[in-house]
């Protein structure tokens, strides 16, 4: 699937879940909680394009770039999303919509992913290295388990 066609369709249900637009450094946080969700549920990604390591997360920079050159993020992409997908951003709304864009930046700066991605980098910079799929795969698997233990 499309990243830009999943990031429309996560910032038009934030839209109409929050009544507001959705900030570019919350729409890169939750789309890395919505590829780790696919690869919790379906161990594989629901898009292909590499998130970057950047200072305050993972950044897309596909997604980036609509923020910059579109003065309405997502309005000139038509693309549809399959019902499971739907239903993963759904679910990710659920757990981490109402956070802000900060609290979910100290989310993902837990994530093993981010840190192996940032090795060998001050804090200051943005850095150009991607997070490695097999690191997100292990964060997926540690939040299915932390996910469990919460049930039982």
């Amino acid at each position: 699937m499309e990243t830009l066609t999943v990031a429309k369709e996560l910032y038009d249900q934030y839209e109409g879940r929050f009544h507001s637009a959705m900030s570019e450094t919350k729409m890169h946080k939750l789309m890395y909680f919505t590829q780790r969700e696919a690869l919790m549920y379906d161990n594989v990604p629901l898009f292909e394009e590499a998130f970057l390591g950047w200072k305050y997360g993972p950044v897309l920079k596909s997604v980036r770039t609509k923020y910059h050159t579109d003065a309405v993020p997502f309005s000139s992409e038509s693309g549809q999303v399959s019902e499971h997908a739907r239903e993963l951003i759904s679910a990710v709304l659920d757990r981490y919509g109402s956070m802000s864009a900060w609290k979910l930046s100290e989310l993902t700066h837990e994530e093993l992913s981010w840190k192996r991605s940032r090795q060998g980098l001050s804090f200051g910079e943005n850095g150009d290295r991607e997070l490695e799929l097999s690191a997100m795969r292990v964060d997926a698997a540690r939040e299915r388990s932390l996910r469990e233990e919460e049930k039982s």
